[in-house]
């Protein structure tokens, strides 16, 4: 089976400034109010990070993974993977975001997860965006205030 280079792009703005969007991705007080409550996070070129959620069936399920680039307020690279888990072919994933100013205090976030390996279905592909849309829709209300904490 030949892999190929595939990814998923998304764009949202948030009504926040790039600075507090950056720190969502890297300070870990606030990664606990939208991304799980059980997050780890060295946010430095190099250090590792891990996101522990429920999962549908009553387990638990983590992300796992590196940051590779950061750029304060501009852009993010880190590695992207399950731990513990089949990675279904996938190789070499990671999420990108790229943080835009916009007037009035505003941000857009250019979110893009790539990975090698074998494509994904229609319906692999819609759970795929409907999983980042949620997590997003959780950062824009961890973002709104500091009493807002994630949904798992």
């Amino acid at each position: 089976m030949t892999k190929t280079q595939h990814k998923l792009e998304i764009v949202r703005i948030f009504e926040a400034t790039p600075e507090q969007v950056y720190a969502a991705w890297t300070d870990i007080d606030t990664m606990r109010r939208w991304f799980g409550h059980l997050v780890e996070a060295d946010a430095r070129v190099g250090g590792s990070y891990r996101v522990e959620n429920p999962s549908g069936n009553g387990g638990k399920f983590a992300h796992v993974g590196k940051y590779l680039v950061l750029e304060p307020a501009r852009r993010i690279v880190m590695s992207f993977s399950f731990e513990g888990t089949e990675t279904h072919g996938f190789t070499d994933e990671y999420i990108e975001m790229q943080f835009r100013p916009l007037s009035g205090g505003r941000t857009e976030m250019r979110f893009t997860n790539a990975w090698n390996g074998p494509g994904m279905d229609e319906a692999e592909q819609g759970a795929l965006n409907e999983g980042w849309t949620t997590w997003f829709d959780q950062l824009e209300r961890a973002l709104s205030g500091p009493d807002v904490v994630a949904l798992y």
